[in-house]
């Protein structure tokens, strides 16, 4: 069941998309946000990828916390291809690259009770660990700057590219992932008074902690463990009015991936997550199709050549499998062409803006 991007760009304020690493994600939502600009809306694309492929590909050496304008390389590049699909003058475009550890420090900081108590967490080395190691950091900081971005009220169009991973669903499990550590009886354990008188086995074991880290660790946990239990009321506050907005109608989730029958019960799943959280789903992105190459006999071609177009159509027949049984689910999608080469301008992610359907 094919579906319109347009009348999706049209119903929700912000577009999530989300998927395994390396199908093309990051390209295509910065595609979604060029579309959303041409129909007249001030747009702005998210990503937090280490790896800058946002930057890459709209042709920039950076990105930064602070959104960058690109509105006029879009209309240059709106007049070079002259493309019959109509561009509205009200729109705008403009890409943000947050520092995630930045953002995560500001998270912190508007949790704490004052810059005092905030600066003294963060500057426990217990804290330097948790901030780039703890599984979902990543992932809820990206719900935390699309939280605050949307705050303003400066856009009619957030595209959110979620960071990569190789679990579509991490990124809505990340908020529960923190939610629980938060809720951890060793953090309570750890800072209530009536916990204070510990078993001789967990003082032993304790000892031998602080003998293996150094003197200094304990201190360290428990004043890391004190200073989260501070901000814990607070933090399940700020989560609730992200679940809020996550679960409204402005919000839908767009899932982009291959055309491989084997992910077929990836998207399924992935589509009862998203049911189950009370969110909205709003299509499949097929990306990387060739059922637009017309393949002919081989008889009158090279060996090489021949063993190429025997490949394209076994792909091609592997993709048609897909989408038969995308539309014998009913599940919404759309068909995105492999291209003949990688994205590295606005102009190459016009092209892209363009075909969608």
């Amino acid at each position: 069941m094919s579906y319109s991007i347009d009348s999706i760009l049209d119903q929700r304020r912000i577009l999530i998309t989300c998927g395994t690493g390396g199908v093309g994600k990051t390209t295509l939502s910065a595609a979604l946000a060029l579309r959303a600009t041409l129909l007249g809306k001030k747009t702005v694309v998210v990503t937090i990828d280490p790896a800058k492929r946002l930057a890459n590909s709209l042709g920039l050496k950076t990105l930064s916390d602070e959104p960058t304008d690109l509105t006029q390389e879009l209309k240059k590049a709106y007049d070079k291809l002259n493309p019959s699909f109509p561009r509205s003058e009200k729109g705008s475009l403009s890409a943000i690259m947050p520092d995630t550890r930045h953002t995560f420090e500001s998270f912190f900081s508007g949790l704490s009770s004052s810059k005092t108590h905030a600066e003294k967490l963060m500057k426990n080395p217990i804290f330097q660990i948790f901030a780039k190691e703890f599984s979902g950091t990543n992932e809820y900081m990206a719900l935390e700057k699309l939280y605050s971005i949307d705050s303003l009220g400066k856009y009619d169009c957030i595209i959110l590219d979620t960071p990569p991973s190789r679990n579509t669903l991490a990124f809505l499990n990340a908020p529960l992932l923190l939610a629980q550590f938060f809720d951890e009886r060793i953090i309570r354990w750890l800072v209530l008074p009536t916990n204070k008188i510990v078993s001789v086995g967990m003082k032993k074991a304790l000892g031998i902690l602080e003998k293996l880290t150094g003197s200094g660790f304990m201190g360290h946990l428990f004043d890391f463990a004190s200073s989260l239990f501070e901000v814990r009321m607070a933090f399940q506050a700020n989560l609730r009015k992200i679940t809020e907005l996550l679960t409204s109608k402005d919000v839908g989730f767009l899932l982009v991936t291959t055309p491989n029958p084997e992910t077929l019960p990836e998207l399924l799943h992935f589509m009862d997550a998203i049911k189950e959280h009370q969110m909205h789903f709003d299509g499949i992105a097929l990306n990387r199709t060739l059922s637009y190459l017309k393949t002919t006999s081989t008889e009158n071609f090279s060996p090489d050549t021949s063993h190429a177009l025997k490949i394209v159509s076994a792909l091609q027949e592997r993709e048609s499998i897909t989408v038969k049984k995308l539309n014998e689910k009913g599940f919404p999608f759309t068909l995105l062409p492999e291209l003949a080469r990688d994205i590295h301008s606005v102009e190459d992610l016009l092209n892209v803006a363009l075909a969608f359907n």
